[in-house]
C-alpha cells in the first residue's frame, strides 16, 4: 500500500491536469463542434510516437509509419481538409 504522501502527490498532479484537459476539450467542443472535437482522440497515438522518439530515444519501423499515415489520413478526411469528389447522378433530360 502506497503511503499517504504518495497518494496525495498523485492526486495533486492528476486532478488539476485532468481538470485542465476537460476545460480545453469542452472549449474545443464549443468552438469547433463535437464532430471536430472527437477527432482529437485520434491524434493521441501519433503524439505518443513522437514523445517516445524525442524523449526516450525509441525507434519505430514501417508498421508505425503506416499506422501514422492511416491515422493522419483519417483525421484529414474527417475534418474535410481532403475530400473525395462526390459522384452525382445527372438528371435524365427529356
Amino acid at each position: 500500500m502506497p503511503s499517504w504522501k504518495t497518494i496525495g502527490c498523485v492526486v495533486a498532479l492528476g486532478v488539476p491536469g485532468t481538470a485542465l484537459a476537460y476545460l480545453l476539450f469542452f472549449g474545443l467542443i464549443t468552438g469547433a463542434g463535437a464532430a471536430y472535437a472527437s477527432l482529437v482522440t485520434y491524434l493521441i497515438p501519433p503524439i505518443a510516437l513522437a514523445y517516445g522518439a524525442i524523449f526516450l530515444g525509441e525507434r519505430f519501423g514501417a508498421a508505425a509509419f503506416g499506422g501514422l499515415a492511416l491515422i493522419l489520413a483519417g483525421v484529414a478526411l474527417g475534418t474535410g481538409a481532403v475530400g473525395f469528389a462526390r459522384l452525382r447522378r445527372q438528371p435524365a433530360r427529356s
